[in-house]
């Protein structure tokens, strides 16, 4: 291993210190939310309650915020997440947030530039270097790419689909035609650095992760099995404005030529798919520094200059159509605007906040019903068995705003795995007090429940289940699927080992 190899290698270990650092600040960023909405309240005690790691969280918040002259100056300078942050009171919007936001509200609001500026800048500097060293879903399909690895060792060989890298750019622009028609979001939904900090926001919160845990799921399961790294090659419409953003930038990853060997140790390594030799200074490279590091004769390395771009270095056609589809959509959107229909951002940070903010934080279940919204609210989030826990239904006109006036009626089922359900707190009649249906009710024992809710809707009765968790239950269904999964790796290492074996033996045979 020559010097700079070593040297590179160092970079290597300072780029995933980076990716994990991200991670551990969103992490912070949502507790310190959490902890903001606790003191907001003046419940304290009842946060040092908590338990588990979000509790032991929470208590290192309090110690370091505790001591300070202003907590909630402190508090208020760090929220947010990657799609949107604060941090020591500087706004820092994603770029792609900031584009869909234009496109969306069709206004350009001075303090969304100014937060996207620094981002938009460092792509301008360093090109696609948000994705290779901060952004947690290329950590995530690095860690997919080591499990395809696994399977070939294992002799269960996934796919390899490739498909063509212009698909994003075309992505892009479809995205934003239709948020600038329709006036609603569609990337927050999928990009994974948003998805990433929605679902470390509603762990620390205690609310539903079942939604972005099947987006990110689906997306690693196609990359391990189908296509590899088939999302940020192929699809990242976040990637795809960088890599235009970054199209002329000056540092970037260059060849020099009398010191190759073609020896092409480089492919393997690029997560990206590419050929370092001939594509290291296009768009398409994220500067990650895994070919440097692999290249045995220094023929790879970071360079700082100026490079006459060619049409090569573009997204193509395709990304001309893109172009056109964006830009002709957008004028079309700006002379027949319609109001924005969905949440956005101007440059501020948007997660872990509640209308009736300041509270203590509740676990919150939504529903609908007919013309209804119905919001269950539990407190405490996650019951204690053997305590009481208070719940309240809010249901309101969707249209008109106006409470629901009429009686409604509760039941509370524990549920079980196997087995009939258990009838805890049976049908009870509630009138409705101060525009609220509130309950108390006591669970007995750990476990799954389910809180139905009966009421009248457009002169019918209409039965709406609410899925509740009490205490931390070990479920069956848990443990038959680590035994069976333990099974089912047991079982594939040993056909390796005997494909593996019988391999070696033919050879020696032949030999």
């Amino acid at each position: 291993m020559t010097a700079r190899q070593r040297r590179h290698g160092w970079i290597q270990a300072l780029r995933r210190l980076v990716q994990i650092g991200t991670v551990c600040l969103v992490v912070g960023l949502a507790l310190a939310s959490l902890y903001a909405h606790y003191r907001a309240a003046r419940a304290l005690d009842e946060m040092r309650a908590v338990e588990g790691p979000v509790g032991s969280g929470l208590r290192v918040v309090d110690r370091l915020v505790s001591g300070l002259d202003d907590p909630r100056a402190f508090l208020d300078g760090f929220k947010g997440s990657l799609w949107s942050m604060r941090l020591a009171g500087w706004d820092v919007t994603d770029p792609l947030a900031a584009l869909e936001v234009i496109a969306t509200s069709k206004v350009l609001h001075p303090p969304l530039l100014l937060a996207a500026a620094v981002p938009v800048l460092l792509a301008l500097l360093l090109g696609r270097v948000f994705c290779s060293w901060v952004c947690p879903g290329y950590l995530l399909f690095e860690a997919g790419g080591k499990l395809r690895r696994l399977l070939r060792w294992v002799e269960l060989p996934p796919a390899e689909v490739r498909f063509s890298y212009r698909n994003k750019y075309l992505f892009l622009a479809v995205g934003l035609v239709v948020a600038a028609i329709t006036a609603r979001p569609l990337f927050a939904l999928i990009y994974p650095p948003a998805v990433v900090s929605r679902l470390v926001h509603a762990w620390v919160f205690g609310t539903a992760l079942t939604g972005m845990l099947v987006v990110l799921g689906l997306i690693l399961a196609f990359e391990v099995f189908v296509s590899p790294r088939w999302f940020c090659r192929s699809l990242c419409p976040g990637g795809a404005l960088l890599g235009v953003l970054g199209r002329g930038r000056p540092v970037r990853v260059r060849l020099e030529p009398h010191r190759c060997t073609h020896c092409r140790r480089c492919e393997p390594v690029c997560e990206q798919g590419l050929n370092p030799v001939t594509e290291s200074s296009g768009m398409e490279c994220d500067n990650c520094g895994r070919c440097v590091r692999a290249c045995p004769e220094d023929a790879l390395a970071y360079r700082v200059g100026i490079q006459r771009m060619r049409a090569s270095d573009g997204p193509g056609r395709a990304g001309s159509l893109a172009a056109a589809l964006f830009w002709g959509a957008l004028a079309l959107a700006v002379l027949a605007p319609t109001p924005a229909r969905a949440h956005h951002i101007l440059g501020l940070p948007h997660y872990s906040y509640k209308e009736n903010y300041p509270q203590v934080p509740t676990l919150e279940y939504p529903a609908s019903a007919g013309p209804y919204d119905v919001l269950l609210t539990s407190y405490p989030g996650k019951p204690p068995p053997g305590e009481p826990a208070n719940l309240a239904f809010y249901i309101k006109n969707r249209a008109t705003g106006e409470p629901y006036g009429q009686p409604v009626t509760v039941r509370v089922l524990q549920t079980f795995t196997f087995g009939r359900n258990r009838e805890l707190q049976p049908p009870i009649r509630i009138e409705p007090f101060d525009r609220v249906h509130k309950l108390t009710v006591t669970f007995d024992r750990e476990g799954e429940y389910v809180v139905e809710l009966a009421m009248e809707v457009e002169g019918r009765s209409e039965v709406i289940p609410f899925r509740m968790v009490v205490g931390d239950p070990s479920s069956a269904a848990s443990v038959l699927a680590a035994v069976g999964g333990g099974l089912a790796v047991f079982l594939i290492g040993v056909r390796a080992v005997r494909i593996k074996r019988r391999r070696r033996q033919a050879q020696e045979a032949g030999a």
